[in-house]
């Protein structure tokens, strides 16, 4: 199995070439021909994109979930998933791709708090149904980008993409509780397991971390993952095991040390509750 391709942000037009692109899909499909920028095959990025569908029907898998899309579809994959198109591609639509540090220089910090909460894939569902401002965005990027703007451009681009972001914002399940005193709670918690995932996957510890009890934490999980703290650290450990099935070929016993097992047998066990089947038919899967 290779690895997949694990994508630095790069901008063939100088002219664009401050952290954000729109491409046609077609374009992104041509490097199929070098052997280390297949599309089709799993690939890690290190910027956000969005793939906007204007014609046919594709499946786009992210995180080892395929999401089937139809003309006017929206997908918002974040930096850092793992992601692939569909291999016979009868489809058509834009690319459009964003690094953080073209949000951060661009986006207000109001604008930015919010809409760093689509990017938590552990809350939303990334794809956005029959979504009419597909369309909008395509058309006001081009037509702003056929003009010679200069330095301009760049504001004129993070406006348009802050409003469809905002936009596409409102349509998740927690739009309405995302930025009150429970979510900046929330996000604690998520980065806590993010940081320390591999040393602790005890709920309890976590509840100490943030000085409250495991109760009020497993409540405040529940509120927005419909998950139990076990639930979330336990799947979020094996999403990142999945990764890394994916991203490498490290030996199980290796990919266990590598999300915090000591021991080979403990990982398998804990896997395979979890995922309901072992690393090794997972790899065999996805090769």
């Amino acid at each position: 199995m290779d690895e997949p391709i694990n994508t630095e942000f790069e901008c063939s037009d100088p002219k664009i070439g401050f952290g954000f692109q729109l491409l046609r899909m077609e374009h992104v499909f041509s490097y199929k021909s070098s052997p280390d920028r297949d599309p089709f095959e799993p690939h890690c990025v290190n910027f956000f994109t969005l793939l906007l569908l204007t014609e046919g029907q594709m499946t786009h898998e992210v995180d080892f979930i395929a999401y089937k899309m139809i003309k006017g579809d929206c997908l918002f994959i974040s930096k850092e998933q793992i992601h692939k198109f569909d291999k016979s591609p009868t489809y058509k639509g834009y690319i459009l791709i964003f690094t953080e540090k073209f949000m951060l220089q661009h986006f207000s910090t109001s604008a930015f708090s919010k809409i760093s909460f689509l990017s938590d894939f552990h809350l939303n569902p990334t794809l956005f149904q029959d979504f009419g401002d597909v369309g909008i965005l395509i058309n006001a990027l081009k037509r702003e980008f056929s003009f010679n703007l200069g330095i301009i451009k760049e504001d004129i681009a993070a406006a348009i993409l802050t409003v469809f972001l905002l936009k596409a914002q409102l349509r998740t399940s927690h739009a309405l509780k995302s930025f009150n005193g429970d979510y900046r709670q929330f996000l604690k918690f998520r980065n806590l397991v993010t940081s320390n995932y591999i040393q602790t996957r005890k709920a309890n510890e976590y509840a100490s971390f943030l000085n409250t009890t495991y109760k009020q934490l497993n409540a405040l999980c529940k509120s927005f993952t419909r998950k139990t703290v076990k639930e979330y650290i336990d799947n979020y450990v094996v999403l990142q095991a999945k990764r890394l099935l994916v991203m490498s070929k490290l030996p199980i016993k290796q990919t266990a040390y590598e999300c915090g097992f000591s021991e080979e047998t403990n990982f398998l066990k804990f896997f395979k509750k979890v995922a309901g089947i072992t690393p090794a038919q997972f790899r065999e899967m996805i090769a």
